[in-house]
């Protein structure tokens, strides 16, 4: 039993009030809350906050929307789903009398001030909860019901673009008490129930991770600038010193201006879309912070007579577990630029594109970086959550998939937009060996392989909806040229292939071989010149699109690694990158990726990081935003390339796993470990003038054996040391 006899709540127009209904509780062993408001919620018991979960429930496509406008037409059915939380409040409770209080907010629920994608808008926040007291005699229910009372809280007005505007005045510190005067408070209204799928919340919550201490950039004569030191996401906690009654004000940017006098907001919205907390009638010491919002930045400036104890750094609660080290300053940059990036972007359990200016779940950036983001991190639960979120934006009856999950507008293209129903499914059988994933979703992938197959002419995909986006590659430099019926055929027949395997696995019939001939046939046909052996002319990466596909040949490898050797640069963009260090590295090409990968002129990752970038950037001349983890993809080839960690045809988990380091020039040092559903893989090497030591530690129960030259040798559980011939 999730909410028995429970009612949605709701306190008239208020987009964050304080609810509250004080109840009897006697002879009870325990209690747990199941709780939910929309957008967000914090609970409190007796005047006691309950968990340091920050910014629940996760988001989802909660239910049908008040208001549905977009910027092009799409018709398309959704599945809405709303999770809630549950909580042990048994060590919160006393016998006798005592008093339950929500604070809500807006979350994406409440969200109509920024309508760039479009207006989709749910409704003023709301709120349900049941508490099972068990006691001796059995089972007793306290529910949200019309006996709850509301009155305005501190937060006069929060938005998750735009931040938040507290009065103090209004703070009531003791609302969640059972001794507390209500009595001046409103009633609550009820609302209709909601037909949306309800769910315990299956991902872990966002939650203050760690903290930051700023520094000072400049003192003017209103305010001061700070810098985090990296760019990040969360809020700054501060302490107030003046008169009461006084106000502070924050505001929010990734960058400066030229002459550090300010702050740009060119890369995070603009000067329409700032992000900036405002505190009035602040009484002196009072420590101030956001309730219901996170902001993506670096720099930050105060106004008002307050100083920042913290930077908190908010997101969802995925632990690290991978770790690596070079000699190599670029390669250890790259690494640790993913990791911060990819954090940046967790939260409410949704890969975003970026933690400011858009904040959405784009299938495209979710399944470009899932199979890094699966092999860095313990984020099991987290795609397991954002998988449904991609099924759920999926129309039953046409088998389009949206270009954000939960959907929220956006652009996109029918290929590497939608393929997420297929690429991450398929990347978390491969990582966590769960094959009912794969039986579940299965279905959807063949629902959007025929959408594709009724967008497409002759063998290409050549369109979406009418009316609406149809990209093929994004940000390659200066701007993509790269044919969109090119890349998004890539991607139908990559999705094909996985399908071909995934239906092995499953035992059941694949029914797409022509199919998959005829495409791959139209792509020689259309876009093949015998002439220059090229595909498109060799333009941002094409042939590797090619030859990823088995459609080149090995003049045409040469070639491709004839020109990257020459410019050493990238002119790819979000998709071709990730393709063409795939390429190299499978085709024995390591030092050419190498060279790309460490390269400091433009456009390259060293680039970025010459100009101070933490933080993957969405561009490659950084015009846009500075914290999107797209470009990041191939940071996976730090351990599936150099380290040479790869899985064996046919393993999931990494049960059965071939160590196969690739040695180049510039690398002398290179150590990584992952951590995996059968164990810890640590992979330690250190070249000499005409050797290698090699140290592999095998945690588990992971199959191993060392490859290098031709020459095998198994490698025993725990850990193994060796030194070979280069």
């Amino acid at each position: 039993m999730s909410f028995g006899s429970a009612k949605w709540v709701r306190a008239g127009d208020c987009e964050a009030p304080y609810i509250r209904k004080t109840f009897e509780a006697k002879d009870f062993t325990e209690a747990t809350i199941n709780i939910c408001g929309l957008g967000f919620f914090q609970l409190y018991i007796n005047g006691k906050r309950v968990s340091d979960d920050v910014l629940v429930p996760a988001w989802t496509d909660y239910e049908e929307r008040g208001r549905r406008r977009l910027l092009y037409p799409i018709n398309d059915t959704f599945t809405h789903r709303i999770y809630y939380l549950s909580y042990d409040i048994t060590p919160y409770l006393a016998e006798g009398k005592n008093s339950i209080g929500v604070l809500l907010g807006n979350g994406w629920y409440n969200q109509n001030k920024r309508n760039v994608e479009g207006d989709l808008w749910y409704g003023k926040p709301k709120l349900i909860f049941n508490i099972i007291l068990k006691t001796k005699s059995g089972e007793k229910y306290i529910v949200s019901d019309e006996t709850l009372k509301w009155t305005q809280s501190h937060v006069t007005e929060n938005n998750i673009y735009f931040g938040e505007t507290h009065d103090l005045s209004l703070k009531l510190p003791g609302f969640s008490l059972a001794a507390f005067n209500d009595s001046s408070w409103k009633a609550v209204s009820i609302v209709e129930d909601t037909p949306s799928v309800m769910e315990l919340q299956p991902c872990p919550a966002d939650k203050k991770i760690r903290a930051l201490k700023p520094t000072i950039v400049r003192k003017l004569n209103d305010s001061v600038i700070y810098d985090c030191g990296e760019n990040t996401v969360g809020w700054v906690r501060l302490q107030y010193h003046g008169k009461d009654g006084g106000s502070v004000k924050v505001v929010h940017a990734e960058e400066l201006t030229e002459d550090k006098s300010s702050l740009s907001f060119d890369s995070a919205g603009g000067k329409e879309q700032i992000q900036a907390d405002t505190y009035i009638n602040v009484p002196r010491n009072a420590v101030l912070k956001p309730e219901f919002d996170w902001h993506g930045f670096r720099y930050f400036q105060v106004f008002g007579d307050a100083t920042p104890l913290e930077v908190e750094v908010i997101h969802t609660d995925i632990p690290v577990t991978s770790s690596f080290e070079s000699d190599n300053e670029m390669l250890n940059w790259l690494y640790k630029t993913m990791v911060n990036t990819f954090l940046c972007n967790a939260h409410l359990g949704v890969p975003s594109d970026c933690p400011h200016r858009e904040r959405l779940g784009y299938t495209g950036d979710g399944q470009l970086v899932c199979d890094t983001g699966m092999l860095l991190f313990g984020s099991r639960l987290f795609y397991k959550k954002w998988m449904q979120d991609i099924a759920d934006s999926q129309d039953p009856n046409t088998g389009h998939v949206q270009h954000t999950a939960p959907f929220y507008g956006g652009g996109g293209g029918p290929g590497g937009w939608g393929s997420a129903i297929v690429e991450v499914p398929y990347r978390y059988y491969k990582h966590f060996g769960e094959k009912e994933v794969l039986e579940k979703y299965y279905p959807h992938m063949v629902k959007y392989i025929e959408y594709l197959n009724n967008h497409s002419e002759n063998g290409l995909v050549v369109s979406e909806e009418k009316g609406g986006w149809c990209l093929g590659d994004w940000c390659a430099p200066p701007r993509t040229v790269l044919p969109e019926p090119f890349v998004n055929t890539y991607f139908y027949i990559n999705s094909l292939e996985k399908m071909k395997e995934i239906a092995a696995i499953l035992g059941i019939l694949f029914e797409f071989d022509d199919r998959m001939a005829i495409s791959r046939q139209a792509l020689v046909d259309t876009y093949y010149d015998e002439k220059t052996n090229s595909f498109c002319g060799s333009v941002q990466g094409a042939d590797a699109f090619a030859l990823d596909l088995h459609l080149g040949n090995a003049e045409m490898l040469e070639n491709l690694v004839k020109k990257y050797n020459k410019t050493k640069v990238f002119d790819t963009g979000i998709f071709g990158t990730d393709i063409l260090i795939k390429v190299l590295f499978e085709n024995g090409y390591a030092q050419t990726a190498f060279d790309l990968l460490t390269q400091d002129k433009y456009p390259s990752f060293g680039y970025m990081k010459n100009n101070g970038a933490t933080t993957f950037w969405e561009t490659w001349n950084g015009n846009a935003s500075h914290n999107h983890p797209m470009f990041g993809a191939c940071v996976k080839y730090l351990f599936y390339g150099f380290l040479g960690i790869r899985q064996n045809e046919g393993s999931t988990g990494f049960r059965s796993v071939t160590v196969s380091p690739r040695f180049v020039n510039g690398l002398n040092y290179i150590k990584g470990s992952i951590e995996t559903v059968s164990g810890r893989i640590t992979v330690e090497l250190t070249k000499n003038d005409a050797s290698a030591d090699c140290r592999i530690l095998i945690d588990g129960s992971t199959d191993a054996i060392f490859e290098y030259n031709g020459q095998c040798q198994k490698l025993v559980k725990g850990e193994n040391r060796f030194s070979i011939r280069l």
